[in-house]
């Protein structure tokens, strides 16, 4: 029976997780977490595997597990149902869903950006100009100071800026509710960050988390209204030489189809892509 995501499906999560079939970051346990109230996500599943469904998406995300059991588990949904959508699906998985008669496609929208980790710390030159101007532009023209979260002793910090109101800063409604659920629990989720602020008073701060053993990920981002849209390749900077040593890879997460956002992220020079895929039976 599906149910709310809890802290304790942490151990559950991660034990059947796959990081080299299962890499997106949406399977990962913070995001199934943070995200499950904006897009109505509830759990399902055994030992051996676990299930995401979602209401927003009106379909399930493809079972994570043993191969045995999450073949399993479509099977029995297929036969109760008689139709399925399967979203973030492993290239791996394609065939054999082609194979039960399911058409399948690449989901541009939804695969993930990875970049190595000492570009974005600006290590080395293959991050791309127009990022590297970026960061450079935001410290020539503006008086900052930053720090870095450390927590449990930065929870109520994390907590206080995380609830200022929304028509203080930029993002979206879906966002800010998830990085406010994130805020609950910073060291459950591991949680790190850095957090900006201006001689003017303006700010931003940006949240990641491990994603798998080599990949660290971008996460919750928040700025206020007046700062320069630089602050977050400057917070993007900040962030990336604090876990470089750690992660080689860090995954900027999905453009959501928004065009200037795809553009953006492009033009930092990621060096693969985590594809995304859709089935529907």
């Amino acid at each position: 029976m599906f149910r709310e995501i809890k802290l304790s499906d942490q151990a559950w999560i991660e034990r059947c997780r796959d990081e080299r079939t299962n890499a997106l970051t949406v399977l990962s346990f913070p995001a199934v977490y943070t995200w499950q109230s904006s897009f109505g996500l509830t759990i399902d599943g055994d030992e051996d595997y676990y299930i995401i469904r979602s209401e927003a998406d009106q379909g399930y995300y493809y079972p994570v597990g043993s191969q045995e059991a999450v073949r399993g588990c479509i099977s029995e949904l297929l036969q109760k149902q008689g139709s399925l959508k399967l979203i973030y699906v492993p290239e791996s998985e394609l065939k054999w869903l082609e194979e039960l008669g399911a058409k399948t496609r690449r989901e541009p929208d939804s695969s993930e950006y990875v970049y190595r980790s000492s570009s974005l710390a600006l290590n080395d030159r293959d991050s791309g100009k127009n990022y590297r101007e970026k960061v450079r532009h935001f410290s020539r023209d503006n008086k900052w100071k930053i720090r870095s979260f450390h927590f449990p002793e930065d929870n109520e910090f994390l907590k206080q800026i995380a609830a200022a109101p929304d028509r203080e800063k930029r993002g979206s409604y879906s966002n800010l509710q998830a990085m406010r659920r994130a805020a609950e629990h910073p060291l459950e989720l591991d949680l790190s960050g850095v957090y900006i602020e201006t001689d003017l008073g303006e700010w931003a701060f940006l949240l990641g988390y491990p994603s798998t053993s080599q990949i660290y990920d971008l996460t919750f981002l928040s700025y206020s209204i007046s700062i320069s849209r630089n602050v977050v390749p400057a917070c993007i900077c900040e962030l990336a030489k604090r876990v470089c040593d750690r992660f080689p890879l860090i995954n900027m997460e999905d453009d959501m189809g928004i065009e200037g956002l795809r553009t953006m992220k492009k033009l930092y020079h990621p060096v693969f892509m985590l594809d995304s895929y859709t089935a529907v039976l």
